[in-house]
């Protein structure tokens, strides 16, 4: 049941870009910081509050709603995936100096232990999901302070996650041919 939980809220804060496009053209933007902050308490409950994932979501909760609290709901709401970007830039950025790096960890977690050029080669990776995500959350907030809901709405909904899926297919390309050359 609680799987079944997680993957439901984590599907709805995947499709929380779309939600956020119904619920401004159908003027309930009044409800859409309200929707953020259950799915992320949802998600923080679903998880444990001792998870690392938990205190990403939590991070995210307190700085969504400081956002809005300075600024208005629909900012707070549509800086979200700015925030995201830079939780997750600032962990993969830690896990640099803090090592093993991200890709590392779960490298080890897929292959076992890892020779040494495999490990420069995560940490290269890692390095390279910072890049992404300092450059997909620098459009999000080019899209969110552009204030253009549609376009907010079909980056954040769809190119980025199309972007993500890219680097993932890109990268499982390379690794390939770098492991056949191991």
């Amino acid at each position: 049941m609680k799987t079944a939980l997680r993957l439901l809220i984590s599907g709805l804060l995947i499709a929380y870009p779309l939600m956020v496009w119904w619920f401004a053209q159908n003027g309930l933007t009044n409800w859409l910081l309200l929707a953020l902050i259950t799915l992320l308490s949802l998600s923080i409950v679903a998880q444990g509050i001792g998870h690392p994932r938990s205190w990403l979501s939590m991070a995210v909760l307190l700085v969504v709603s400081v956002t809005a609290i300075f600024a208005d709901q629909l900012t707070g709401v549509l800086f979200y995936p700015v925030w995201m970007n830079a939780a997750l830039l600032l962990v993969f950025v830690a896990s640099l100096w803090r090592k093993p790096s991200v890709i590392t960890r779960l490298a080890t977690l897929m292959e076992g232990s890892l020779s040494e050029k495999a490990v420069a080669y995560t940490e290269k990776v890692t390095m390279v999901w910072v890049v992404f995500f300092l450059m997909n959350g620098a459009i999000a907030l080019a899209t969110a302070v552009h204030g253009d809901i549609e376009l907010w709405t079909l980056y954040n909904g769809f190119i980025s996650y199309v972007l993500i899926g890219l680097l993932f297919v890109v990268e499982w390309s390379v690794r390939r041919v770098v492991k056949n050359k191991h």
